[in-house]
């Protein structure tokens, strides 16, 4: 089913109280992620690029 993380609803302003699968995030557009999963996604992100430029 894949895996299960935080959610914000955007019209509420709060965190949901269970986990949704990543996939929601497509399907309904009023969920958005984490902060911290915000920024645990650009922090891979910029290590990918870096990696890639040096190599």
């Amino acid at each position: 089913m894949g895996r299960k993380v935080d959610a914000y609803d955007k019209n509420t302003g709060r965190k949901l109280p269970y986990k949704v699968p990543e996939r929601w995030f497509g399907l309904f557009p009023n969920l958005r992620k984490t902060p911290i999963q915000k920024a645990a996604e650009a922090t891979k992100k910029a290590a990918t690029a870096t990696s890639k430029k040096e190599g």
